[in-house]
């Protein structure tokens, strides 16, 4: 029984040392991933700033002139009577004439 037992030790030895080898190759391979992403995002970030420096600057924006400014939404000021003047001015182009019945040949027949 002796034996047996000492042949168990050694299996349940190996499963362990199997089992930290396996550990140590994936802590190893995952390094080596992360190293390459490292040096994929400093090429990435190099070739971003070349692209950079060969791209030439935006021209310079024109100045814009102040006669333009002023029809963006400056209105004048306006006297009471002008308003009033200038609604009934519209008014009275949207007034139809009627027709109440005379021998008149223009406007609405009402009657």
């Amino acid at each position: 029984m002796g034996a047996q037992r000492r042949q168990h030790h050694r299996q349940v030895a190996a499963e362990r040392q199997a089992g930290i080898d396996a550990t140590a190759a994936r802590i190893a391979q995952e390094r080596a991933q992360q190293e390459a992403q490292r040096r994929y995002e400093e090429a990435m970030t190099a070739m971003r700033e070349q692209a950079q420096a060969l791209t030439p600057d935006a021209p310079p924006r024109p100045i814009q002139s102040t006669i333009d400014a002023s029809n963006v939404g400056i209105r004048t000021a306006r006297s009471r009577r002008a308003t009033t003047a200038g609604l009934s001015r519209g008014i009275a182009q949207l007034r139809i004439p009627l027709n109440l019945g005379g021998i008149s040949g223009s406007g609405l027949n009402i009657g």
